[in-house]
């Protein structure tokens, strides 16, 4: 977000503000191949021959709110509430349209309503305690959802007053269902059912035989989709779980039978990869998350990144991280960067079981107009690149030589780099991070470097 109100280290209030910084900051161990390492520091000193010397290399860390991210790419989409200790109340949505069967759908003469249900597939991944109770509120789309393949996690669509379906849910995204077909029962994949109203099913019925069955645009005329809330006032931790929208179980099921018949019949209409849905996300500003988090997200004072960083997925929050003099290594007439490694340890005073550390991290950097890419290292493969949490050493760690090698080339800007949560839009996991001015097993980077 360097498009916002956080300041650059370039004006005076970012004079003022790295004055601030720096008195935390932590030194970067650097290693040069024909010296000691008690030679080295960062604020170049006088040349003496054979000798390269440094003084302090500084880094800073700070926690900004994410930008809204794309939540319509791909089969899963996300749903529930979470009272995070930490990161405060987040709450998921699904806006999804419903699709036809086929053109030219008919179901029969004289379609009589027995029910209808709004049936989810569960993925099996979750986030926090499922087994709170949640309360699900189904309503019907007033308006389209837009013509295109990106739509944003924060967007908000149209949907009328009355709900259309209500269900209180208490998540199990890992427990198969059974279910009786042809009377026998059988067991299926995890799902659950919310019951909608008869109202909304005779809207269906009454559908049959006119041109709405026509074709899907008209479908989506008629019916243009669902808006599936939840209550975020929950007795507990709660839980966000992930929804296959690709699933044939995961459709709106109609059951009804033939007027002078009492065959059942149930009709499957599908959300499928060719329907539009996208997750909604809500934040309620941070409202009881940690207080270091509040003040560098709410009240701006960066600083307080020098103790704890906090990252979440979902479009809340990612880490700035600055190397504010690293262009001072560039002094040196000929120096080439051996290894560059970025160290992020977990602080373990926050660790619990049901809260995990995200699994993997991606860092970003930002170019010479502030929008962000990826680092030149990022090509050379995540087994070289990094970001996999290691449970052992309880830390995230980056290999960035190439990265630092350009900017001292002057290839690529020191606009700083980001630290997101990988695969944000279905992921609810967070991690928070010790800072780069902790006494001990503080964020720091590692630099092995040769002085021709």
């Amino acid at each position: 977000m360097k498009n916002s109100s956080f300041p650059r280290h370039n004006g005076g209030f970012s004079r003022l503000l790295l004055k601030l910084v720096l008195p935390f900051s932590f030194l970067v161990l650097l290693i040069a191949c024909e010296e000691d390492p008690g030679d080295i520091g960062l604020n170049l000193i006088e040349e003496q021959p054979g000798i390269s010397s440094t003084d302090t290399l500084s880094i800073q860390a700070y926690t900004i709110p994410d930008d809204s991210i794309p939540t319509s790419h791909g089969a899963q989409n996300m749903m529930g509430v979470l009272n995070d200790p930490v990161f405060g109340k987040t709450k998921a949505t699904i806006f999804t349209e419903i699709r036809l069967p086929m053109n030219e759908f008919s179901l029969g003469e004289n379609p009589v309503l027995d029910s209808v249900k709004l049936s989810m597939a569960y993925t099996g991944r979750y986030y926090g305690q499922e087994q709170t109770f949640q309360h699900l509120t189904v309503y019907e789309l007033s308006e389209n959802l837009p013509d295109t393949d990106t739509i944003y996690g924060h967007r908000f669509f149209e949907h009328y007053p009355e709900p259309v379906g209500a269900f209180q849910l208490r998540p199990a995204p890992t427990d198969s269902v059974q279910v009786f077909q042809d009377g026998e029962p059988i067991v299926v994949a995890p799902h659950f059912k919310i019951p909608l109203s008869m109202e909304f099913g005779q809207k269906i019925i009454d559908a049959n035989e006119t041109e709405a069955f026509e074709n899907v645009p008209n479908f989506l005329e008629y019916l243009k989709g669902f808006y599936i809330d939840i209550d975020e006032n929950i007795d507990g931790e709660g839980s966000i779980f992930n929804i296959n929208m690709y699933s044939p179980l995961t459709s709106l099921i109609l059951y009804y039978h033939e007027e002078g018949d009492t065959i059942n019949i149930e009709q499957r209409f599908p959300i499928n990869e060719f329907a539009k849905n996208f997750t909604r996300f809500e934040g309620f500003d941070f409202a009881d998350a940690h207080p270091l988090l509040r003040e560098q997200v709410i009240d701006q004072n960066l600083t307080s990144g020098d103790s704890l960083v906090f990252v979440q997925s979902m479009g809340r929050l990612r880490a700035n991280i600055e190397i504010p003099h690293l262009e001072e290594l560039a002094a040196f007439p000929n120096v080439a960067i051996n290894q560059a490694r970025l160290y992020l340890p977990v602080d373990q005073e926050f660790s619990h079981e049901l809260w995990p550390e995200a699994n993997s991290l991606l860092l970003l950097q930002y170019n010479e107009e502030e929008d962000l890419e990826f680092l030149s290292d990022y090509d050379l493969g995540p087994a070289y690149f990094g970001g996999i949490y290691n449970e052992e050493k309880r830390h995230y760690r980056f290999n960035i030589t190439k990265y630092i090698q350009d900017v001292l080339e002057g290839t690529t800007p020191n606009n700083g780099l980001t630290l997101t949560v990988s695969n944000a839009p279905v992921n609810a996991h967070r991690v928070i991070l010790k800072g780069p001015g902790r006494s001990t097993r503080p964020m720091r980077l590692e630099i092995v470097y040769t002085v021709f």
